[in-house]
């Protein structure tokens, strides 16, 4: 029988690697990407996503310019997320600039609104300002709601 004790203090050690994981992944994606919008001349990247009923995803990524012009997204490739487990560095792939900005939200969104998927789900974007490198993350997250009313007759 194992011990729930045992049990619970194994389960929130992994917790706490996953989140120091994904605090790491999501450092070195900001610091990675910022230099390849600045090159491409991009001044403005808005990541937008929804889900509900269990489901969700990116939906779309544009580039914006300093007058709010749409880019193309450029093909960059980054240098790959680094691992601190040595029989897995050489597996890692380079992952180029979309890739890496549609990761960048899902880690955000795991980081901050876990299960932004589920029920009734939310929606929203993660906007960069690439000139100020900054990273706002907007969650609108839905709920069912109802009124009751009672009336005697």
């Amino acid at each position: 029988m194992t011990d729930f004790k045992v049990a619970l203090a194994e389960f929130s050690a992994r917790q706490a690697e996953r989140e120091a994981q994904t605090q790491a992944e999501l450092q070195h994606l900001k610091q990675a990407v910022i230099p390849c919008l600045r090159q491409a001349g991009i001044a403005k990247v808005e990541i937008r996503f929804d889900g509900s009923g269990d489901s969700g995803a990116v939906e779309e990524i544009v580039c914006l310019d300093a007058t709010d012009a749409t880019l193309a997204c450029p093909e960059t490739v980054l240098d790959p997320i680094p691992n601190d487990r040595p029989d897995d560095a050489d597996l890692a792939d380079p992952v180029l600039l979309p890739a890496a900005l549609e990761s960048l939200a899902y880690l955000a969104l795991e980081r901050h609104h876990p299960g932004w998927e589920n029920n009734d789900g939310a929606g929203g974007q993660l906007e960069i300002d690439v000139g100020e490198a900054t990273f706002v993350l907007e969650c609108n997250v839905r709920f069912t709601d109802y009124n009751q009313h009672y009336t005697e007759l």
